[in-house]
């Protein structure tokens, strides 16, 4: 038969060794948390640092803007191509030297855009899509492909704007908001995501709208449908940039102001002279800037972005009274 023995210092009970055991947890426990605390103080320290240099460089290129990117040679495919800002995007785009692709599932308005931007010498590629579908978006992506190449910047722009009270909507007419608003972003990115990968470089821009920062009556499901485009962007660009995984895989979201491309019918402005209405060639000239920049946000006008932060601060019956003395936003179409 085989017998345990303890080893133990001359004089030690077993009791003794059961409390010193005791002991030295306890001091590890008290090393652990005095090693956190310190911890926790030092990565406060650097984060404070670090915030107030990230703040000093963000004011130095408010005020000293970088250089736009040169977006000569760019494969650009723009959605919502025949109309509005996206017929303005691609001319645009195309002005500075770059190759758009135009889908549209209007086919004769989207070959206007692209014959339009051939008579001013540019390069341009037209495809009828009904981009809220994901297997005609697969299939058009294959023939951009095969005929043009891999697209380096996506603009998500196809969007609709049906304005009217909540109830009114059909459950059909809600499910068609988003098709188009919302999941069309979700196939295009799906699409062309991974060859940004592949490439280790590549840009996406959603336009939204003011109404995915603030909400308005009339829009209720157009509102929500932004809301979601907006969070499809700040979580791409967390997961891009999360562990330095895609550094320079670029993400802006658009906010613009009501733009004069017919979406809204009846518009509900006080003060236009302060809140104006946009046009189409104003708002892309600004969402290039913006690209060519690599903006995360841009808002159309600039002050609507800080009037949003502004307004986020105060109260809730503060933000109310503030809405009502705007009175801005869209009247029910009846037509």
């Amino acid at each position: 038969m085989l017998r345990m023995w303890t080893l133990r210092r001359p004089g030690m009970k077993p009791a003794d060794s059961h409390n010193n055991n005791n002991n030295n947890k306890k001091m590890i426990g008290i090393i652990m948390v005095v090693y956190q605390y310190v911890l926790l103080v030092c990565d406060f320290v650097h984060l404070v640092l670090l915030s107030a240099f990230l703040m000093l460089k963000s004011i130095w290129h408010f005020v000293s803007p970088p250089p736009l990117k040169v977006i000569t040679g760019e494969v650009i495919l723009v959605t919502g191509a025949g109309h509005g800002i996206g017929r303005e995007l691609g001319l645009q785009f195309a002005r500075l030297g770059a190759r758009v692709v135009c889908l549209d599932i209007n086919e004769a308005n989207n070959k206007k855009t692209v014959t339009d931007i051939s008579k001013e010498g540019g390069s341009a590629w037209g495809y009828k899509c009904d981009v809220s579908c994901k297997e005609d978006v697969h299939a058009v992506s294959n023939k951009i492909r095969k005929e043009v190449g891999e697209v380096t910047i996506l603009v998500n722009n196809a969007g609709i704007m049906p304005c009217k009270p909540f109830l009114r909507h059909t459950p059909e007419e809600v499910i068609n908001i988003f098709r188009i608003n919302v999941f069309s972003h979700f196939w295009t990115v799906q699409e062309w995501l991974p060859s940004f990968m592949t490439a280790g470089r590549g840009h996406v821009v959603a336009v939204s709208s003011i109404a995915g920062l603030m909400a308005t009556s009339n829009l209720v499901p157009y509102c929500s449908s932004k809301y979601a485009v907006r969070g499809l962007m700040d979580g791409l660009t967390e997961e891009m940039r999360y562990a330095g995984r895609n550094p320079n895989i670029k993400f802006t979201r658009v906010h613009p102001f009501i733009v004069d491309t017919g979406l809204a019918k009846k518009p509900r402005i006080r003060f236009p002279s302060f809140n104006p209405i946009t046009t189409a060639e104003q708002c892309a000239a600004k969402i290039i800037e913006g690209v060519c920049r690599e903006e995360e946000v841009v808002c159309i006008p600039t002050k609507d972005y800080y009037g949003h932060i502004i307004m986020q601060m105060l109260p809730r019956p503060v933000q109310k009274a503030f809405l009502d003395f705007m009175d801005t936003g869209v009247d029910e179409d009846t037509s």
